[in-house]
């Protein structure tokens, strides 16, 4: 309440709910809108300057034309939008070829299809959020996201096919289906540091292996998780190969493997990593039964979590983790 009411003083926001509709200032740029906005009048709210616009209360309302917030979302108050935060609104964008400033947009996974043509065309976008809704809704859809060349963060379950042409400029990437990573141009992801791959299908023939050379390529990787309903193999670097290496990913930092299956103990290769700090294995499998972190391991490591039924002994050396 304090914030609130401090906010209003300093014209900074403006807030539509059951306790304060007789008045909204034409000149605030940040607006929050409950859904009882319908009972308002638009001629009341419409705002030319409104900056920000973000909804919440009931998810699933279907927005018609004639609507209150249809009309305080139209061509003249959305010129100069640069976060739209929508929720679980259902919103019918009569033209969007204006919105040129849209730097944000945050919707219910549950209805990003029903945004898709949408998306397309926003040409700046920067941020992408479509994971707005509790039950982390998967989108099955084809996802084209190719002419957005401006995106820094996408998040959200995608399932389904997810293409992104020129990504020179993402930095975040939640989640991605192991099928598509692999089929990405992983030597353009240049900037990206925080990638989620999560496999949800349950069908052994749709289950796509990850290899550890894609990771290879993002330089500037600093949070790694690899999610897996049904286990999925992850490809490392072999045994021979790792004790030639005096580093193995330079710049990560936290790595979170969910419903991983290794082939081999994966300790000889997560510990050289010269700035890993944390490192969590929950639900993973290996049949050797034994992990082995060797002296000087795991130089910077702060925190290990294992969680696996199929690990009998984890043996670490003297002066491992120091």
């Amino acid at each position: 309440d304090v914030a609130i009411k401090k906010s209003k003083e300093l014209n900074f926001v403006n807030v539509y709910n059951d306790h304060l509709a007789q008045h909204s200032s034409t000149t605030c740029r940040r607006e929050v809108v409950h859904h009882l906005i319908r009972r308002y009048s638009s001629d009341k709210y419409k705002n030319k300057r409104t900056r920000s616009f973000l909804y919440f209360g009931e998810s699933g309302c279907l927005v018609g034309r004639d609507s209150e917030t249809m009309k305080l979302l139209d061509s003249e108050t959305m010129k100069l939008l640069r976060v739209l935060h929508l929720g679980g609104l259902r919103f019918h964008f009569a033209s969007n070829g204006d919105l040129i400033h849209l730097r944000y947009l945050g919707i219910h996974g549950y209805y990003f299809s029903y945004y898709l043509a949408f998306i397309s065309k926003l040409r700046f976008l920067q941020t992408l959020d479509a994971s707005l809704d509790a039950s982390g809704h998967i989108i099955s859809e084809t996802v084209d996201l190719r002419k957005l060349t401006s995106l820094r963060h996408v998040i959200g379950k995608f399932f389904g096919e997810l293409l992104i042409g020129d990504a020179a400029n993402l930095q975040t990437l939640r989640s991605i289906s192991s099928d598509s990573w692999n089929k990405l141009k992983h030597e353009l992801l240049i900037n990206l540091r925080d990638l989620e791959i999560y496999e949800y299908s349950t069908s052994e023939e749709r289950r796509v292996p990850v290899s550890w050379a894609s990771l290879t390529k993002l330089r500037n990787l600093r949070v790694l998780k690899l999610r897996a309903k049904c286990g999925v193999y992850l490809w490392l670097e072999s045994e021979e190969a790792v004790r030639s290496m005096d580093m193995i990913s330079p710049s990560l930092e936290s790595v979170t493997l969910v419903g991983i299956t290794f082939e081999e103990d994966p300790m000889p290769f997560f510990q050289k990593m010269p700035r890993l700090e944390g490192l969590i294995l929950e639900n993973c499998h290996y049949s050797g039964g034994k992990m082995s972190v060797s002296e000087q391991g795991f130089g910077r490591l702060r925190k290990l979590c294992f969680f696996m039924e199929s690990l009998d002994e984890l043996q670490i050396e003297e002066e491992a983790m120091p």
